[in-house]
């Protein structure tokens, strides 16, 4: 008997709309997981792109499911989007 927990240092989303910085945005994910708190990560779209450097405001595990706050600290663009876009699709292999 047993949780499973993912730790994660990066957040994956379906990101419909480019974010814009010092807003903040509600997220949901599937399963449990424990994200940093005021922690400068990585926010990433599900083909693995460089969206934005992020910072967790808050989550909360409920069954089976992760609902947090995120706030975007910079939106990345040109050769630093490339870049780190290039790391995270290295990185999935």
């Amino acid at each position: 008997m047993g949780s499973a927990i993912k730790f994660n240092w990066v957040l994956q989303l379906s990101v419909s709309e480019e974010p814009v910085a010092g807003n903040c945005y509600e997220f949901t994910k599937v399963g449990n997981r424990v994200f940093p708190i005021e922690t400068p990560i990585d926010l990433i779209d599900l083909n693995r792109n460089a969206i934005a450097k992020i910072r967790i405001k808050s989550f909360q595990n409920i069954t089976d499911k992760t609902i947090g706050e995120y706030q975007v600290i910079k939106v990345y663009s040109g050769i630093e989007k490339e870049v780190l876009t290039n790391y995270w699709i290295e990185n999935e292999k």
